[in-house]
């Protein structure tokens, strides 16, 4: 997690060492690694152009000298927020010249070598966007009282990367071709994708909220009810599917209503099965540490003014644990969403169908189209759910 402690203050030279070392694998990935690949189609070997080989002068130009210029942001004198706001404009104007001049080169090389060829982003890109999407994170971290302004400025860069492509200047990137070759079932595991995801996590949360309680009110159930727990989080994916296959096919077999309400060996079933499992842990566990930060002094003072239990329930305990629970919701459901695309093995969908095809057909990019959409997913479930907690924690704690 990027932080402010991150940053070293040394007499009058302000060092943020997150925004150097981000700098130093800029210009490292700018000379020693591949920015664009070509194929001339979507499974053969490409060939990797380095960024002064597939970009116009002026253009390798820009990236050289704002790299440079972030890195001497980074041992610069000016205050730290002042580092924050420059450093964002920075980072930005980066990422979109990065996706800009990929998507220029794409076209021009669609247009000479035919629409079969692909071109693909180099290690050297990933590595750019990488480095440069942390810039932007961290002058977030580190804005102060101008973070509202370098949030905004990062608002702005994701609305150019959006224009760029309502305007289809990354058409000719290979993995759009592969999402405009699966456009329709791409959405359809979308929606398959996150169905699953935050149906499993809301059983998980039914369950491991009393769960926590519980442990925490009957000590004698704190150790086996987390031993289980624990127990269960340590199996791996793949072979909780296996246990569970059989299972639910002999129940689905056995007894009719099961059958008939759609549970099998294979599909949505035993993904939601296990992926509630997993869930169970890190709810339960932060419910228990949620009320366990409760003041005995403050539920005294509620009892002493006449509340009743239900009442220093709902107006002490819970806004007080409130913030705590959530959290374990936001790890419950970024470890779900990463899960779920491994359920696509036994059938239950998701963007895990992408991946696993691409694998089979030695596709890079089709892998990508399912990988990337959850990585995505994931971080927008972190930002909700980190806002969410901001916005429910009691004034007096923050």
């Amino acid at each position: 997690m990027l932080t402010a402690q991150s940053t070293k203050q040394f007499k009058f030279i302000n060092i943020d060492r997150v925004a150097l070392i981000a700098a130093a694998a800029g210009l490292l990935s700018t000379f020693a690694a591949g920015f664009v690949t070509f194929k001339p189609n979507r499974i053969a070997a490409g060939e990797a152009f380095s960024l002064a080989a597939s970009v116009p002068l002026q253009g390798f130009l820009a990236f050289l000298a704002l790299w440079i210029l972030v890195a001497l942001l980074s041992i610069s004198g000016i205050r730290l927020e002042k580092q924050a706001v420059f450093t964002s404009i920075c980072g930005g104007s980066l990422l979109l010249l990065t996706f800009f001049l990929a998507g220029q080169y794409a076209t021009a090389a669609t247009l000479e070598h035919g629409s079969i060829s692909r071109i693909s982003p180099g290690t050297g890109m990933w590595i750019m966007v990488f480095a440069e999407v942390v810039l932007l994170l961290n002058a977030v971290q580190r804005g102060g009282e101008r973070t509202r302004f370098v949030t905004a400025l990062s608002a702005a860069t994701v609305a150019g990367f959006v224009f760029l492509l309502l305007t289809g200047h990354l058409n000719d990137i290979s993995i759009m071709k592969e999402y405009f070759n699966r456009q329709d079932r791409f959405f359809s595991e979308f929606k398959v994708h996150l169905l699953l995801a935050t149906s499993s996590v809301g059983a998980a949360t039914l369950l491991g909220i009393p769960l926590g309680i519980l442990a925490l009110k009957k000590k004698s159930l704190d150790a086996p009810t987390f031993f289980t727990l624990n127990i269960l989080q340590t199996i791996p994916s793949l072979a909780l599917f296996g246990i569970l296959i059989p299972l639910l096919a002999y129940l689905s077999a056995r007894y009719s209503l099961i059958r008939e309400i759609g549970v099998q060996g294979i599909g949505w079933a035993p993904a939601v099965t296990a992926l509630t499992l997993y869930s169970i842990l890190p709810i339960a566990r932060n419910t228990y540490a949620g009320f366990a930060t409760v003041d005995p002094g403050a539920l005294d003072a509620g009892l002493g003014m006449g509340m009743t239990r239900t009442q220093l329930l709902m107006k002490v305990e819970i806004p007080i644990a409130s913030p705590v629970i959530l959290n374990g919701i936001r790890i419950a459901l970024v470890q779900a969403i990463g899960l779920t695309a491994v359920a696509a093995l036994i059938g239950a969908g998701g963007f895990g169908v992408f991946i696993f095809q691409g694998l089979g057909q030695a596709a890079v990019d089709l892998i990508l189209l399912g990988a990337i959409p959850t990585i995505l997913l994931a971080v927008a479930a972190d930002g909700i759910t980190n806002w969410c907690i901001a916005v429910i924690q009691p004034r007096g704690i923050r």
